[in-house]
């Protein structure tokens, strides 16, 4: 970083540990100091580093690396800060995220996760306990047939003398060593139960009505799982069983074609168990019994809650380097998660454990190859001396070993395809889990076991794999694949034909546009219904009218609404009326010879004027009658003078009763 011009600023913490470093460095030298100065800066080659990172303490960081993700909060970052952590990568760095996800990986590839992935199950999950009862029951079925295949060829063959050291012991059942008989019904109930497994794949098993009976019941089981443990564990015999040999031999082909994990089995049905959430190999164990296994799960309530163990079919046959199990570590990266771009490395390394192989016994020593582990134990005196005393080689001794053995070519066409490819499928089952996020990329671990046909197995995927110098492997490979790592992350940035160095690009999905999320989106589809119901009645103009004039605060009632005139002013007006008639007709009228008849003019006048807006044509119309009932006064007024004021209409309109009165 430095030689590509990047200044580290260091935290609180690195500079805590800094000083406490230099504090014991200083303690351990003082016997030097006649030339401290010169000695410190010797020492520390780091002190203008030091003091360009106190420079930049208050600058942004464009780059982080750190161990652990939950460090920083990625979400707190600005999209031009790199960081070497996604979040939610536990979908599948984690052995129950794995075991999930992988189920879900005929959704993504038309591949099948039984050819690359050990069974697997969530004990805590009570569908999942009853399926691996099933499994463990039917896997020691074929167990049992590999047993009994697999020790006839032993005696006919002649290859391990206590075989027959057995056989002479069962043709003397005298001595006291001689080993207990076990019905061959036993191998009868086995192949039946194998016979149902394969009309089951087959889908024949629909065709049984619900009322026939299982193959065993559980009394049945119980006793079956009793005997294959004397047989499988405890080293008893079958008796009569030759004449079965070839029924178990054709069964066992048949099962090979339907079942991928057969030749991985073996005979002793071994399960691994594994807490979900821990790493380096802590709290792994093994075990071959069927309530050994349900009740070291069940003695941890709080981990069979959380749904953290996980038991794992155990690779009963892997191949074996001079009699010692191995497991390989290796290295891939993941740039980006939209479009997926995965990197593999080309270079791994072969973790050893210190003891031969066995099956005889299920110490850790054996069967676990982590290093965290292996490192506190002595090597067995009986392992072979090529194997290193830190338990570890480079991928080219592998390679040399193969070549020993006339299987070098393997490692080419067989082992590092399988890889590549079990890794692609492991990222694209998780691929939807996980928070895709521009500048940021993450180094993980994949570790393998090979059976022998070379074939790669998934065991696990490490998130933050360890880079510690360890050994004389890791501090060769571990400062390689991170220097590798940053030419992959900084340099193809600005240069895409530059040096990515080891690492090899496997994978790069087509990208797939995310639609930019907006809240809460609610549509509701349908159609229209037809109304069959008559409209209603259309409302008057009226009520149209108030409408559009605004919305009424308050509705009134209709006393309130109309105001009445009062009623001494209705008699005056009536009065008067009635004496202006008068004496208009009397001016009007001709000779009494010319007269004709004249009909009275009765006014009808409304007893209430409603309070109308001004404008409206309702107060036009009520200006109107007020002007019509004032035409014959004037003309009176210019026979007989001029009429009293009263006559004429209020501007505001008092209160009168509510009988009607004509005028």
């Amino acid at each position: 970083m430095r030689a590509r011009g990047w200044i580290e600023q260091r935290m609180q913490g690195s500079k805590q540990q800094n000083h406490q470093s230099s504090e014991s460095r200083t303690s351990s030298n003082d016997a030097d100091d006649d030339n401290s100065e010169d000695g410190d800066r010797e020492q520390d080659p780091d002190r203008l580093h030091s003091l360009m990172s106190r420079l930049v303490r208050n600058e942004m960081v464009y780059f982080y690396w750190t161990n652990r993700r939950d460090v920083i909060n990625s979400n707190s970052l600005q999209k031009e800060q790199i960081i070497n952590h996604f979040a939610k990568a536990g979908s599948f760095t984690t052995k129950v995220g794995l075991c999930v996800n992988l189920r879900n990986l005929h959704w993504f590839d038309t591949a099948d996760a039984d050819t690359f992935f050990p069974r697997c199950y969530r004990l805590s999950a009570q569908d999942e306990r009853h399926a691996f009862i099933e499994d463990y029951r039917r896997t020691a079925c074929t167990s049992l047939l590999k047993y009994v295949v697999e020790r006839d060829q032993k005696i006919q063959g002649k290859e391990i003398s206590h075989i027959l050291q057995d056989v002479q012991w069962h043709r003397k059942p005298n001595k006291p060593r001689c080993k207990p008989l076990v019905s061959s019904g036993i191998i009868t109930s086995a192949l039946k139960v194998c016979q149902e497994y394969l009309e089951s794949l087959e889908h024949r098993d629909i065709d049984k009505t619900p009322e026939a009976p299982h193959t065993l019941t559980q009394e049945q089981w119980a006793e079956f799982i009793n005997s294959y443990y004397l047989v499988a564990h405890g080293g008893a015999h079958i008796e009569r069983s030759e004449h079965l040999v070839s029924s178990c031999k054709a069964m066992l082909q048949r099962l090979e074609k339907v079942s991928p994990q057969l030749g991985i089995d073996g005979a002793q049905n071994i399960w691994i168990i594994k807490p979900g959430a821990m790493s380096r190999g802590r709290g792994i164990k093994c075990a071959k019994r069927l309530d050994h296994i349900l009740r070291l799960v069940d003695t941890d309530p709080a981990l069979t809650k959380e749904s953290k163990w996980v038991v794992q079919k155990y690779i009963e046959k892997p191949l074996l380097v001079h009699g010692t199990k191995f497991d390989v570590r290796q290295w891939f990266l993941v740039t980006d998660w939209n479009p997926l771009t995965v990197w593999f490395y080309k270079k791994c390394y072969l973790r050893f454990s210190t003891q031969l192989y066995s099956l005889d016994t299920l110490d850790s020593s054996v069967h676990l190859c982590n290093n965290s582990i292996q490192k506190h134990l002595r090597p067995s005196q009986q392992r072979h001396c090529g194997i290193p005393a830190d338990n570890m080689w480079l991928d080219d001794q592998f390679k040399a070993f193969l070549a020993s053995q006339g299987k070098e070519a393997l490692w080419e066409t067989v082992v590092v395809p399988g890889m590549k490819t079990t890794i692609i499928h492991a990222v694209q089952t998780a691929q939807d889990l996980m928070e895709s996020r521009k500048n940021t990329f993450e180094l993980y671990g994949a570790d393998f076991m090979l059976d022998l046909s070379l074939h790669p197995w998934l065991i696990e995927i490490n998130a933050s794999p360890t880079m510690a110098p360890s050994t004389s492997v890791t501090a060769q490979l571990c400062a390689a694949v991170q220097e590798d790592t940053l030419r992959v992350v900084l340099d193809r940035r600005v240069d895409r034909a530059a040096n990515t160095g080891d690492f090899q690009l496997i994978y790069r999905q087509a990208a797939v546009e995310v639609p930019q999320y907006l809240g809460m989106n609610l549509v509701v589809e349908g159609f229209t219904v037809k109304n069959l119901c008559p409209l209603p009645p259309l409302r008057s103009s009226y009520q149209s009218a108030s409408k559009r004039l605004g919305p009424v605060k308050e509705k009134v009632s209709t006393s309130e609404k109309v105001q009445p005139l009062p009623r001494m002013f209705l008699k005056r007006v009536e009065s008067k009326i009635r004496s202006s008639e008068a004496l208009l007709s009397a001016a009007l009228l001709p000779e009494p010879s010319l007269a004709k008849p004249v009909k009275s003019l009765t006014m009808h006048l409304p007893k209430t004027f409603p309070p109308v807006g001004r404008g409206s044509h309702s107060g036009q119309l009520w200006k109107r009658r007020a002007e019509g009932s004032n035409v014959q006064p004037q003309i009176a007024e210019k026979q007989q003078g001029s009429l009293p004021q009263e006559m004429i209409a209020p501007k505001q309109p008092r209160k009168a009763d509510s009988s009607p009165k004509s005028v």
